[in-house]
């Protein structure tokens, strides 16, 4: 496989818990592809459920409920890299919205901090970058060689 043309895909899914489990097989099909083992690919699995199951959620407490999914792979000659962002297909959310000046509920707080644990260590590589309203873009990568 050329470097300079790396296999990329990319999967979008409503942002509803239920397809997950889509995301997960395509994650799967990818890791076959990328040469991963079955320990990084379940791995892997668990990373994707975790970084999708917190973009549902941050969708649903931002006020985006017809929001969608998108989960892009990427084969690259170490790795998979995954990027999972929210597709709300509007500016503005919706009337359930927080405030970005609204301080986050403890709750919530916490949530996120187990997501990104969870993610720390299933997932080689993990970066979260805010998009506002409270929403977050995941990017993590699984390396063939860990």
């Amino acid at each position: 496989m050329s470097t300079s043309n790396p296999a990329q895909t990319e999967l979008r899914i409503p942002a509803d818990p239920q397809y997950i489990v889509v995301a997960k097989r395509v994650a799967a099909g990818m890791a076959s592809v990328a040469g991963l083992g079955v320990e990084a690919l379940d791995e892997l699995n668990i990373a994707i459920a975790e970084a999708c199951e917190h973009t549902i959620n941050a969708a649903a407490m931002s006020g985006y409920p017809d929001a969608k999914v998108r989960i892009s792979f990427k084969v690259q000659e170490d790795a998979l890299r995954v990027d999972v962002r929210l597709l709300t297909g509007r500016s503005e959310p919706g009337p359930r919205a927080i405030s970005p000046v609204d301080p986050i509920p403890l709750a919530e707080r916490e949530a996120l901090d187990m997501a990104i644990q969870m993610l720390r260590c299933f997932a080689d590589d993990v970066d979260f970058q805010a998009v506002g309203s409270g929403l977050m873009h995941v990017r993590l990568a699984k390396y063939r060689w860990r």
